[in-house]
């Protein structure tokens, strides 16, 4: 049992006894931490009361000067004289130097004596203060922006009344806010003094600064806006001592409200603001002091693991190396086992472990070649969440994806993104299979891929599940391109018909041709000798069919040995053109039929250019034979982008042929013609065949014909 490393590195742990001290030193410190914080508390408590009994000083202070400056007994005679009541008014700002200037109103709220004359006959009347004040009594405003002197100010007035105790008007003083100011900053530089920082500052009920050490932020700066705080808050956190987290700044922030008199009922607050850091201070210096106990154990316990680690992580390690090394790849031999209980076992089972997986890596490695290197198209993919997990080189070159996209994706999704995957999927009628259930089918199709037509011939098969062969868990796919066969094979079936046609046609020449020869010269002789003029028009129905007949047999013959000059020379495929146009533009006229030719400058080849000339004056033919009337016959020469092939095309807009038609071209005696004998077309690819070239045909019903023969082009021969 204590040869478990669960059980020596347990009883390690409990042994150092290091969970009790940190749970000591946690209690300890959460202790000591609130002590510190309600010592701070109360710091901050005496000090915001030390300040509000400042400023409740103050004020009053500033009450006195006011009322004694009402009771003046000059001042307060109703029929006083004006200078004399301005003289008075300028020897109290003398003797007093908190103030200014001062002013005296009349009962109307209109200003009658001033110490400096500026605002004699102003009419006060609508202001707040002035009606307070006017009713009797003392008055200290609210701090708010003067319109007058364009600055914050706070009026301070009392009414002036006579012997009767009549009010006869109010007289108000010009207070210095800077008075009060300094106030605020005697009372930061005591907070500093005894090792606090931060400072000190006035603010109203409305969030608006009075005082404060920086200027600026009593002109538009609201304070209850700039914490997101309300009055109401403000006021539950002085009545419950509690200090605001202001963390714009950083800072803790104490608020004690200014006592109400009579004159001044206005929500005042003191605020003391320090910072944060101050706070932290002394629990940072606890901190350290924890930090140099636990470093102290924390060497202790280094030391005694590194004797423990020696027995313990030394075999662990072997095991940890020889598994990094077979992860990437390197051949690990067999570890051996004369270590504690555990990993004796481990390493056992790891030797066993990598001898399996070696074998298993061979094998697949084996099937992965022989995968890729087949010539054949294989992917596989999952019966329910259709996820691929195979896809072979070949794959990759016919649908142009590398297999690293391809792996993991849902083959759903690489149809909707690869249009020559989702061809080959809706011509293969894979998923008809899929739910047909139709395995081990095997079977060829025809599919138009990348614009070109493709023969595939396909298996799909099941791939049994790995826990039970009865039943499947993927789907294998194998494919093979067999265009080339394919080709091949209709080649080879197209030039055993043509060989056959030759052959027919050599029979039919020569047993044909000899008899009809003759029978044509007694029909000429029989013509001259009879005198009858409606015999005549017999006889030369007669002969134009003998002549017909002779074409057709002309035709057999090209067929069976089109070869009848053999003669190679210089040919200018433009001035052979020009010609084949001379001999039908007569045709092309009664026919009303427009004849464009479009032809570049192209070089002389090497050809023969008898079959080039019957090749394209077919082809002219056919063309002018299948427009009806009025209609368009263009022929173009040009190269190809590469300059190894030239390229001719003759294009009608006549009546076209249909995928029928199309299928059958080329098929000897097939023709849609009365009169036709369908060994034309088949002359054609025959002679081109014959020049090394090849002949395309693309038709549509109702739109026309476009014929395209690509020659090479070579100089000699």
């Amino acid at each position: 049992m204590f040869k478990s490393l669960r059980m020596k590195l347990l009883l390690f742990f409990i042994g150092t006894t290091f969970l009790p001290l940190l749970f000591i030193s946690y209690i300890s410190f959460q202790s000591q931490k609130q002590d510190i914080e309600n010592q701070h508390k109360q710091l901050l408590y005496t000090l915001g009361e030390s300040a509000a009994v400042n400023l409740d000083d103050f004020i009053q202070e500033r009450f006195s000067d006011v009322y004694a400056l009402s009771e003046n007994p000059l001042i307060m005679e109703r029929d006083a004289n004006i200078e004399e009541i301005s003289a008075e008014l300028n020897k109290f700002v003398q003797i007093h130097s908190l103030y200014y200037g001062a002013i005296f109103l009349n009962e109307e709220g209109v200003v009658i004596a001033d110490t400096d004359q500026t605002m004699v006959g102003t009419d006060l009347s609508s202001r707040e203060w002035v009606q307070n004040t006017l009713n009797g009594g003392f008055f200290l405003s609210d701090i708010y922006q003067s319109d007058m002197i364009q600055g914050p100010i706070l009026i301070l007035s009392a009414s002036v009344e006579d012997e009767l105790g009549n009010v006869i008007g109010a007289v108000s003083p010009s207070f210095n806010l800077i008075e009060l100011w300094e106030r605020i900053e005697l009372i930061t530089r005591q907070q500093q003094s005894i090792g606090l920082g931060g400072f000190a500052f006035l603010m109203n009920g409305d969030g608006h600064l009075i005082a404060h050490p920086e200027i600026d932020r009593m002109t538009d700066f609201n304070y209850f806006q700039a914490n997101n705080l309300s009055q109401e808050q403000l006021n539950h956190m002085v009545r419950n001592n509690l200090y605001f987290e202001n963390e714009e700044r950083e800072h803790h922030q104490y608020f004690v409200q200014l006592d109400k008199t009579n004159g001044f009922e206005h929500d005042w607050y003191i605020g003391i603001s320090v910072p944060k850091s101050h706070v932290a201070e002394p629990l940072q210096q606890l901190i350290g002091k924890y930090i140099f106990l636990f470093s102290c154990v924390f060497v202790i316990v280094i030391f005694a693991i590194v004797k423990l680690s020696n027995y313990i992580v030394k075999p662990l390690q072997k095991l940890v190396y020889a598994t990094s090394d077979f992860a990437f790849g390197k051949i690990v031999d067999p570890l051996s086992t004369n270590a504690y209980h555990e990993v004796n076992t481990l390493t056992r089972a790891f030797n066993m472990m990598t001898r399996r997986l070696v074998e298993r890596e061979k094998s697949q490695q084996k099937s992965s070649l022989i995968l890729e290197a087949t010539n054949n198209g294989i992917f596989a993919f999952q019966r329910d969440s259709r996820l691929i997990t195979t896809f072979n080189k070949t794959c990759e070159e016919l649908f142009g994806v590398k297999k690293e996209a391809v792996i993991g994706l849902r083959i759903d999704d690489l149809i909707k993104y690869n249009e020559g995957f989702a061809q080959f999927i809706y011509c293969a009628k894979l998923h008809d299979a899929l739910e047909k259930r139709k395995f081990n089918d095997r079977y060829e199709f025809y599919c138009q891929h990348k614009e070109e037509a493709r023969y595939f011939f396909m298996s799909v098969q099941p791939l049994p599940s790995m826990n039970n062969q009865d039943d499947y868990e993927g789907i294998l796919v194998v494919f093979d391109d067999i265009t080339d066969k394919r080709e091949m094979e209709m080649e080879l079936n197209r030039s055993e018909k043509l060989q056959m046609v030759g052959q027919l046609s050599a029979g039919f020449a020569h047993e044909i041709r000899n008899p009809l020869t003759t029978i044509r010269g007694f029909m000429q002789v029989f013509k001259r000798s009879d005198v009858n003029v409606e015999q005549q028009e017999h006889y030369d129905l007669i002969l134009q069919e003998i002549d017909r007949v002779n074409d057709i047999i002309s035709e057999m013959l090209n067929i069976a040995n089109p070869n009848v000059i053999r003669s190679k020379e210089e040919t200018n495929i433009n001035d052979v053109i020009k010609g084949i146009f001379s001999l039908y533009k007569t045709e092309a006229g009664w026919r009303r039929t427009q004849v464009i030719l479009e032809l570049e400058d192209l070089p002389t080849l090497f050809i023969e250019k008898n079959k080039l000339h019957q090749i394209i004056m077919n082809l002219v033919k056919n063309g002018l034979e299948a427009i009806n009337v009025e209609g368009e016959l263009k022929i173009q020469t040009y190269k190809s982008t590469n300059g190894e092939q030239v390229l001719i095309k003759v294009i009608d807009n006549g009546e076209g042929m249909d995928e029928r038609t199309l299928d059958k071209l080329g098929t000897p005696f097939f023709t849609t013609k009365e009169s036709g004998t369908g060994l034309g077309i088949i002359t054609c690819f025959r002679l081109v065949e014959d020049l090394g070239g090849t002949l395309n045909v693309k038709s549509e019903k109702e739109k026309g014909t476009i014929f395209t023969i690509e020659l090479p082009n070579k100089r000699s021969s």
